[in-house]
């Protein structure tokens, strides 16, 4: 298992393995999804390494992939804020009354031709600052 480091201020995120060091922030763990590896590389994207985590698996199971994470994220407190085809992001409501923020968005290699076992990712990425910037604190 893996964790992404959420900071308020900071703009990038911290690939840890095992346990999470010991901070202010808050840690959103990110475990393997069956058929799904971890990819540090972000494959067809290198502009996401060591601002996301990435994972990869076939194309026909990213679907299924991204909505396990999904419900998986649901189940810690998460709540689907946005969202499109290949990506969502989900925020999160501090004690404080402010949020932090995910962004999972899926892709493929598209110089590949494309079938069911093509190549594909999931990336994972926070959004720095206050997602909720604006709304009362409840």
């Amino acid at each position: 298992m893996r964790a992404l480091l959420f900071s308020a201020l900071a703009a990038g995120i911290v690939a840890a393995g095992g346990a999470a060091a010991q901070t202010p922030q808050a840690e959103v763990a990110l475990p393997l999804v069956e058929g799904m590896e971890f990819d540090d590389g972000c494959g067809p994207r290198p502009q996401f390494q060591g601002r996301a985590i990435c994972v990869r698996g076939a194309l026909a199971s990213i679907g299924p992939a991204a909505e396990a994470y999904i419900a998986h994220y649901a189940s810690q407190g998460w709540e689907v804020v946005a969202g499109e085809d290949n990506g969502v992001v989900l925020a999160r409501r501090r004690p404080d009354g402010a949020c932090d923020g995910l962004e999972i968005a899926a892709f493929y290699d598209e110089s590949r031709p494309v079938a069911p076992a093509t190549q594909a990712w999931i990336a994972f990425a926070p959004l720095p600052g206050n997602l909720c910037a604006g709304t009362a604190a409840q």
